[in-house]
């Protein structure tokens, strides 16, 4: 057994639920052969990430976030969807140096899909907030759902157990593996 905190968001992550965690599986006598971090791939996952957007498999959006919402609800392209892979490397490239926080990087699926978790995701976002592990390192950080699939992968999971509130999420799972050109878990 993986013991993986997913800790893709600084805003929400704390040493103290780490801990707090970490005492609740001893008191139940759970065992784990190993400890991991989704952070301990986050330079991985930016090289993938930019592999992603060589391939226009995705792109940066400075959309406001209500408006993506909308747009999403109404399965429209967003105006950021045409940029130029050259354009996209380039704020990417920005993003990363915390010289872009406006944008995001989303992923180039389709906004016609009738499942809404496909509608053009959210990759990777920015922030200013330290990272309870990496402090200010890094001014981007990977969403849960672009994360997992690769750390799955990396880590050479063979069996995946979520909850139902992840089942429309799957079918992103499998597209960020397709998009890689990996095999499917």
């Amino acid at each position: 057994m993986i013991l993986r905190f997913d800790d893709t968001n600084p805003t929400k992550e704390k040493n103290e639920y780490v801990e707090s965690i970490m005492e609740d599986l001893k008191t139940l006598n759970i065992k784990y052969s190993k400890l991991t971090y989704t952070s301990d791939y986050f330079d991985k996952i930016f090289e993938l990430l930019r592999e992603l957007i060589t391939k226009n498999l995705a792109y940066l959006d400075n959309t406001p976030v209500e408006k993506m919402r909308e747009e999403r609800t109404k399965k429209i392209d967003s105006a950021c969807r045409n940029l130029t892979v050259e354009q996209n490397l380039e704020i990417f490239d920005r993003l990363l140096k915390g010289e872009a926080d406006e944008y995001c990087v989303r992923a180039k699926i389709g906004m016609q899909n009738d499942n809404g978790c496909m509608r053009d995701p959210v990759l990777a976002r920015s922030s200013k907030v330290p990272h309870h592990r990496t402090g200010t390192k890094y001014k981007v950080y990977p969403t849960y759902d672009f994360a997992c699939p690769i750390v799955d992968s990396l880590e050479g999971v063979t069996h995946v157990l979520r909850t139902n509130e992840y089942a429309d999420r799957i079918p992103q799972y499998y597209w960020v593996l397709g998009a890689l050109g990996w095999p499917k878990l």
